[in-house]
């Protein structure tokens, strides 16, 4: 994935918290560009008569550039025609069933509707994500053993591995002690002492020293190596060109304030801006 460093300006919400809701993550664009210096080029345009800067339509990226810009872009890459087109709706795409998770991983607020499963052509539909966690899914009755990991139900239950029925269960989580130690959930925990444990920076090498979510993956915590060792990521210490590299585009430089801020959209319909409590697709590849 290739990174935009883009800066933005009048943003809200200031905050040097590590760990951010996912609706927020992966949020700024050229539209959160309120100076023309702050509007790249590359992927953003901007109109000098209404002193405004917008998103580049995605017909013009590559698919590395497709596949990395932050969700408001509306872009996504179509593998068939090899070309960077603007995203529909979820129920227009359809993936392989034994690659189900596709839905929640390349397209945006999405997830796979098991109910559309056809066995004969081995494929299944997607569907508008149920819930803001990154592994969404309405039962796990239908979902394929194979991909039995962590998918979070409406009713707050994940789905996981039974190794003794091999079928796929839904279990009551509520911290990472109670996975056992066939399902303990990488993407939130680790083994410790033959126990699953939540993550926290301070466990992480190096080289995976960057994000972590939780156990029901409806929040993220950003890391930074500190030299040493690997910390909590103190939002309120970043530069402007760290600022949004360091945050997934989910922090953008307010150039009024001179610092780093979770990044908002102007709202169409008045003077306000509004938060954007409503999406993600994390620049993690899960369950592919």
């Amino acid at each position: 994935m290739k990174i935009l460093l883009i800066t933005f300006g009048l943003l809200a919400i200031v905050s040097s918290t590590a760990t951010v809701a996912i609706s927020s993550v992966y949020q700024c664009s050229c539209k959160n560009a309120m100076v023309q210096i702050d509007c790249l080029a590359d992927y953003c345009i901007w109109d000098s008569t209404s002193g405004t800067c917008s998103n580049k339509s995605c017909s013009v990226f590559t698919k590395d550039d497709c596949e990395g810009v932050p969700d408001p872009f509306n872009c996504i890459w179509n593998y068939t025609t090899t070309k960077c087109e603007s995203f529909t709706k979820c129920s227009d795409y359809t993936f392989t069933i034994g690659n189900s998770g596709d839905c929640s991983d390349k397209l945006i607020q999405c997830q796979g509707d098991l109910d559309t499963i056809d066995s004969a052509a081995g494929t299944l539909k997607c569907k508008d994500r149920t819930q803001d966690a990154v592994l969404s899914i309405d039962n796990c009755n239908l979902l394929p053993y194979a991909n039995c990991f962590w998918f979070v139900t409406p009713d707050g239950k994940q789905c996981l591995q039974n190794t003794t029925t091999q079928k796929c269960e839904a279990q009551s989580i509520t911290k990472c002690s109670d996975y056992t130690k066939d399902n303990c959930n990488i993407l939130a925990c680790y083994m410790n002492n033959n126990v699953c444990t939540e993550l926290t920076c301070a466990v992480l090498p190096e080289e995976s020293c960057s994000i972590f979510l939780s156990y029901d993956s409806k929040q993220m915590t950003f890391c930074t190596w500190n030299g040493s060792a690997c910390v909590d990521l103190n939002v309120s210490t970043l530069t402007q060109e760290q600022c949004l590299e360091a945050t997934y585009f989910t922090y953008g430089w307010n150039t009024d304030t001179q610092k780093c801020e979770i990044c908002v959209i102007p709202d169409t319909d008045s003077s306000q801006y509004m938060i954007l409590y409503g999406s993600i697709l994390m620049a993690i590849v899960l369950l592919s």
